[in-house]
């Protein structure tokens, strides 16, 4: 079964790549007149019509997040044991001034369920086995946690002052929760649901992130321009990096030793090396970045960066930060992640939507969720 899924997954990365070669290809040839056809990679291409070529190249892009969800089937139940980890394709979205959880279904841009939580949800995460999700209350000073077959609170936990951020460590056991008016961060088991531990961290952490391989925390402490990297093992902070002005949303790469912080208030994203825990680079953004998100698929790798006040998101190659594109979306977007089948997925906080992206085309499809949409997760595959 692993075999056939890698030869599947790589025929499916194939094809993304294919599509995208082809379109630089044809770009190139509008631009120089080439006439060599035949001994050029679009060989095919020269014997169709232009608008065969359009519908085959459509057809697969609107395809691959659908063959890429029944290529992942295999994958979730490898993940841990396949009574353990379930493939979850959803998506879901804080609501901020609704205390509510949006469930969106990624393959068809629909609103399968809204479930209460505490007051004035700013924070969420998917456990690495698609089965809870964590919510951070912000008025409430608790966290929420929802059975995601049932889409029901199952156990609310008090956590410290304001928490706004929330990620689960990769072997799905401790729950991180920021408390940005507390100056801490909540260390919760999972298997409890109890606060084990609370470490103090910079001024006004927001975001929260955690190493592919569970070693380490990052903090992004939005008031006094530092991220803070704890170690998991003996919840201390071992390190306090300077960053950009106002840093707000940050995330681990899945594949390389480093995090990418996004700095709202100069209009940059931080490359952190964590092996080091200095700052290697920093690349410029729209304006006001708010969150920054990195595709889990190491063969297809690009990133997302929400422009608060440009109503844009910026597609960057997350290995420097380069911006390779803008995409147009709804207004003020706070929040973005990637979906297991390579779905940007952004909360635009003012006017209450989600925009669904496909980084391929480019397309983005608009869903209506509560009031105040902040943040949103997916499940944290990689593949």
């Amino acid at each position: 079964m692993a075999e056939q899924l890698q030869a599947l997954m790589r025929s499916l990365r194939g094809i993304a790549m294919h599509l995208q070669q082809i379109e630089h290809r044809r770009n190139e040839m509008a631009s120089c007149r080439v006439q060599r056809c035949a001994h050029d990679l679009l060989y095919e291409r020269c014997s169709m019509s232009t608008k065969q070529f359009k519908s085959l190249t459509n057809l697969a892009r609107r395809s691959l997040p659908l063959l890429m969800a029944l290529a992942l089937l295999p994958a979730a139940a490898h993940a841990g044991s396949a009574s353990a980890t379930v493939l979850n394709l959803n998506a879901y979205v804080a609501n901020e001034s609704d205390n509510t959880v949006s469930v969106i279904n990624t393959l068809n841009n629909t609103v399968t369920a809204t479930v209460t939580v505490g007051n004035s949800p700013d924070g969420v995460a998917v456990s690495p086995d698609g089965k809870k999700v964590y919510v951070a209350n912000a008025s409430s000073n608790t966290v929420s946690v929802i059975d995601a077959a049932s889409n029901t609170v199952t156990a609310t936990v008090p956590v410290g002052n304001t928490p706004e951020g929330v990620v689960v460590a990769p072997n799905g056991a401790t729950v991180y929760v920021t408390n940005s008016n507390g100056n801490s961060v909540s260390v919760i088991n999972a298997a409890s649901n109890a606060v084990t531990a609370t470490v103090p961290v910079g001024a006004g952490p927001d975001s929260v992130t955690v190493t592919p391989d569970g070693a380490s925390v990052y903090v992004a402490n939005t008031g006094d321009n530092t991220v803070s990297a704890i170690s998991a093992a003996t919840n201390a902070v071992i390190a306090t990096v300077a960053v950009g002005s106002g840093p707000f949303g940050l995330v681990a790469d899945p594949f390389k030793h480093q995090v990418l912080v996004a700095n709202s208030g100069s209009n940059t994203v931080s490359l952190i090396d964590t092996d080091t825990n200095t700052v290697t680079q920093a690349a410029a953004t729209g304006n006001t970045p708010t969150s920054v998100a990195i595709s889990p698929a190491k063969e297809l790798r690009f990133g997302f960066v929400t422009n608060f006040s440009d109503n844009t998101v910026s597609e960057i190659n997350p290995s420097n930060g380069t911006v390779l594109g803008t995409v147009k979306v709804g207004v003020n977007p706070f929040a973005v992640a990637i979906s297991p089948v390579l779905l940007g997925v952004a909360a635009n906080s003012g006017d209450n939507t989600v925009s669904v992206i496909n980084p391929l085309n480019g397309n983005v499809a608009s869903v209506t969720v509560g009031n105040t949409p902040v943040a949103v997760a997916t499940q944290p595959l990689r593949f």
